[in-house]
């Protein structure tokens, strides 16, 4: 089991969401560089590494957060050496990124901060920073009274409600889905 710190200001990612997302993406982990943004106990990341990922990088700000996630990738990881933890709010470190882009972006804000600020200037930084790959996807949780958004840069599919959330998957804009969500039609 992970290490929780205590503390309401955390909500890790259920078994069951953590499940069905990483599911939906079973085809994008193994080799990926994997993002954990608003990482909390990292289990998105170290779930993503567990399932093949080359690597993670976890952006947590909550320095009772960072313990619990130091003491995780101690426990779970056979060597941190493929991990990368930043302290840092998540839209500063996005305003300020500049490296070569990830494969897989998650996004698990606490609720209330998603709800106040939204996805549409998270979409364009993303976008202008180069932080998802060309071929990669973005995925975020948030409550079931937010809505998602197409933008110039992203496409969305909402793929999956849960009691009062969703997980959306943005994908850089493209002429089609992917081929995980193609629905093969026989003739």
């Amino acid at each position: 089991t992970l290490a929780v710190p205590k503390s309401d200001a955390i909500r890790p990612t259920q078994d069951r969401v953590r499940e069905a997302l990483f599911s939906m993406l079973q085809n994008e982990i193994p080799g990926a560089d994997f993002l954990d943004l608003f990482a909390g106990t990292g289990s998105a990341g170290l779930e993503a590494l567990s399932r093949g990922a080359k690597s993670a990088t976890f952006v947590e700000i909550d320095h009772r957060h960072l313990k619990s996630l130091g003491e995780n990738i101690a426990k779970l990881c056979r060597s941190a050496g493929n991990t990368v933890t930043v302290r840092a709010d998540v839209y500063r470190w996005l305003e300020r990124y500049s490296g070569g882009g990830y494969s897989v972006v998650f996004a698990d804000p606490p609720y209330a901060l998603g709800e106040e600020k939204g996805y549409a200037s998270v979409l364009k930084t993303l976008a202008e920073r180069g932080v998802v790959r060309e071929g990669g996807v973005f995925v975020a949780e948030m409550t079931a009274v937010q809505k998602a958004m197409n933008s110039t840069e992203f496409m969305c599919l909402t793929a999956l409600l849960f009691p009062r959330m969703w997980t959306d998957f943005w994908w850089p804009a493209a002429p089609s889905l992917p081929t995980m969500f193609s629905i093969p039609i026989s003739t």
